[in-house]
């Protein structure tokens, strides 16, 4: 246990002077090597480095990144919410459940969280407000959508844990398809039932109400007495956009190909990556919104993004590495099954940690800093490797809006010109949503296992 205490003592102070995720599990990693291990085994680290980064399985990430990119830059958000948004604003809060889903098909199309709610976020909200919905609520709204995008296929989240884990990447990814849809309809759901009970979420005041302007002016972007709420029809018929579908078509032809060739085996994951990336730079060239600028930012994008990736992947092998050689691993099991302490009170216990570490750190740092540890106890206790990454996911979900430093919650911050105060307001409810879904999964591990098993 002497080797367990230095990893944790040297990677806790490098995380707590405030130095990246890779860098000090890195630190720490080449640390332990020197303190517990012969000079010799630096090489062990260089050659995990020439490996993963020359490993196919690792092109996945980048080629997801370079699609999401062309799409957020090309503005596929924007048709996708034309089209759900005249749909379905005739109904109550038709405009936040269109959002729910915009987020849902773009997280498709994306993989990443941040990147969702930030494109969905910049259209949406403004919308949403300038119809008289609370601030709050349309904030939120985005907010619990985006999250999405780290669990429905491409979750580069899910990548992640599939190169780290050694799991396979194509069961994984299609493991999140269904939970992922689950979780867009407990949130349509969720919208709803709340619209329903409180009316002034979407500003629908009494008339009373308006005319006395007794209701809190701060949480609205209009002045819903100025604004009445008049003339809905000639409001969609002003502002449908019929051939909003016919731009839309194609992105969705795409999540029908890259998810299908995944899930018949047809394309290996890298490939169905390949045609993603490949497929949506003809959609933003043939739509005519593909400039130099445009394409360049993407490229640079994508290279950071990736090297990010790239360098966590190497630190977390390598800390694997470290933990697998000294025992540490194997001590953490024994310990834990040892403990007395029973299988499902371990499995929560790290659920908990992974809420509070969702919420102080990026998806992908989560996984490589915790999975090495856990991995093998979990695997030892009985749980699937599948299961267990969708349910990992799912916490960082959680963590991402989690007040007050969920990563979602500084992303919508910049994005718009809503305070904070509103902006945690409206999350909170999706931490209780989300977490409902966490309950779901853990009841019926079939949801997330079924796709895949028939793979």
């Amino acid at each position: 246990m002497t080797e367990i205490a230095v990893i944790l003592v040297i990677l806790l102070t490098c995380i707590f002077l405030g130095a990246p995720v890779m860098a000090a599990i890195g630190f720490t990693a080449v640390s332990v090597m020197l303190i517990f291990m012969e000079p010799r085994f630096l090489n062990q680290f260089a050659n995990v480095a020439h490996v993963q980064a020359t490993s196919m399985n690792l092109l996945v990430a980048p080629l997801f990144i370079l699609m999401s990119e062309f799409l957020a830059r090309g503005g596929i958000a924007e048709d996708i919410f034309s089209v759900l948004g005249s749909s379905l604003r005739k109904f109550k809060g038709g405009l936040a459940i269109a959002t729910t889903l915009a987020c849902t098909i773009f997280a498709s199309l994306c993989g990443s969280s941040p990147a969702t709610a930030a494109s969905i976020g910049r259209i949406t909200i403004q919308q949403m407000t300038a119809r008289g919905y609370r601030k709050d609520f349309a904030v939120g709204t985005v907010a619990g959508g985006g999250t999405l995008g780290i669990m429905i296929p491409p979750s580069l989240t899910l990548v992640t844990y599939g190169i780290l884990t050694e799991t396979s990447i194509a069961r994984l990814l299609i493991a999140g398809l269904i939970p992922g849809i689950l979780l867009s309809i407990l949130m349509c759901v969720a919208t709803i039932a709340r619209v329903r009970m409180s009316p002034a979420l979407i500003g629908e005041l009494s008339p009373e109400a308006l005319e006395s302007g007794k209701y809190d002016k701060d949480a609205y972007s209009v002045d819903l007495r100025a604004q009445k709420f008049a003339d809905e029809q000639k409001e969609n018929a002003g502002e449908k956009d019929s051939g909003g579908f016919l731009r839309m078509l194609p992105s969705l032809l795409l999540i029908v190909v890259v998810l299908g060739s995944l899930y018949t085996g047809l394309a290996t994951p890298t490939e169905s990556a390949g045609i993603g990336a490949v497929g949506a730079f003809c959609i933003v060239l043939f739509s005519g919104r593909l400039n130099k600028g445009m394409f360049v930012e993407a490229m640079k994008a994508t290279a950071r993004t990736s090297t990010m990736i790239m360098f966590l992947v190497i630190a977390g092998f390598g800390m694997s590495f470290v933990l697998s050689y000294i025992g540490a691993a194997s001590g953490i099991a024994n310990a834990i099954l040892g403990s007395g302490m029973g299988r499902w009170t371990i499995m929560i216990m790290i659920f908990i940690l992974w809420y509070i570490l969702g919420a102080l750190m990026d998806p992908g740092s989560m996984v490589i800093l915790t999975v090495p540890f856990f991995f093998t106890t979990l695997m030892r206790l009985g749980f699937d490797p599948i299961w267990l990454g969708v349910v990992s996911t799912l916490c960082v979900q959680v963590g991402m809006i989690t007040p007050p430093v969920g990563l979602n919650l500084f992303v919508l911050r910049g994005a718009t010109d809503i305070e904070m105060k509103h902006i945690i307001m409206g999350s909170v409810p999706y931490v209780f949503i989300l977490t409902a879904g966490l309950v779901i999964l853990v009841m019926f591990p079939v949801l997330s296992l079924w796709l895949p098993s028939l793979m």
